[in-house]
């Protein structure tokens, strides 16, 4: 038995539109021929449940918010690590402070979204909503995961947000740059760790660890694989560190199941 780990944003998805229909082909054919297919994203499960597109790819499990969550493919979940109350109240009341700022969190119940003064609900595509932030995320016994990123995709005060979190929890958190966002969570979880922890969950004989993604915080992950991919068009960084460069999941997929005759030679 083999099983692959598959990054969502910018591999198998740009946005709401699937990158390629075979990749969702060859995934099924991965689970009918007795294999393991694994989402492994920074989003959390509420981005997840409200999104129709997403709930075309075939899973058995998802780790969610950079390993801080994994579910079943019935959305049950199986681990959790969660970032203490006074902590994220912390970060979150930092990120607002800088204008143009969209911050948001996640409990694994509710996830909201603020922007100079005003609310959104973030389960339903950013819909605004009369109800203070403030008041929202005090409600919370803890956070799953904090974001933020500039509203016109720059990052000079992501980054100088970024780094406040950097210097004042190092040691005690994560923050993960994606493109324009900052993914914060529980010290300790990555993707890498979360594939150690779902190894640890599913307790089944693995023949052969691979994973796909296209951005830094795939890093952990592919380097916690037998065979790590990325895309040709990635970032150098991201090549440089990644044996195996692909176009599409779909690819990886082909080698997994020994339908190149030159298997792992890209």
């Amino acid at each position: 038995m083999k099983i692959l780990f598959s990054d969502l944003d910018g591999t198998l998805v740009n946005g709401q539109q699937l990158l390629s229909f075979k990749n969702i082909e060859m995934m099924k054919e991965l689970q009918k021929q007795g294999h393991i297919m694994v989402i492994c994203t920074g989003r959390n499960i509420k981005e997840i449940e409200r999104d129709p597109s997403f709930h075309q790819l075939p899973f058995d499990y998802m780790i969610l918010n950079n390993g801080g969550h994994i579910v079943d493919k019935d959305y049950q979940t199986l681990y959790e690590k969660v970032i203490e109350k006074d902590v994220g109240v912390d970060i979150l009341e930092h990120a607002m402070s800088y204008p143009d700022m969209w911050t948001y969190f996640c409990d694994g119940h509710v996830n909201y979204a603020y922007k100079n003064g005003v609310t959104y609900d973030h389960s339903i595509m950013k819909t605004t909503i009369d109800e203070d932030f403030r008041v929202l995320y005090q409600k919370a016994k803890h956070f799953q995961i904090i974001c933020f990123n500039q509203d016109n995709e720059g990052i000079e005060d992501t980054q100088k947000c970024y780094d406040y979190i950097q210097e004042k929890y190092r040691g005690k958190m994560e923050a993960y740059f994606n493109t324009y966002f900052v993914d914060v969570v529980p010290y300790g979880c990555s993707k890498g760790t979360g594939i150690r922890q779902l190894l640890k969950i599913i307790q089944k004989p693995i023949e052969a660890v691979y994973a796909i993604g296209d951005s830094y915080n795939d890093i952990s992950m592919i380097q916690e694989a037998d065979f790590g991919y990325t895309f040709h068009h990635a970032h150098d960084d991201i090549k440089q560190a990644t044996q195996y460069h692909v176009d599409y999941v779909y690819e990886v997929i082909e080698d997994m199941l020994g339908g190149k005759d030159d298997e792992l030679a890209r």
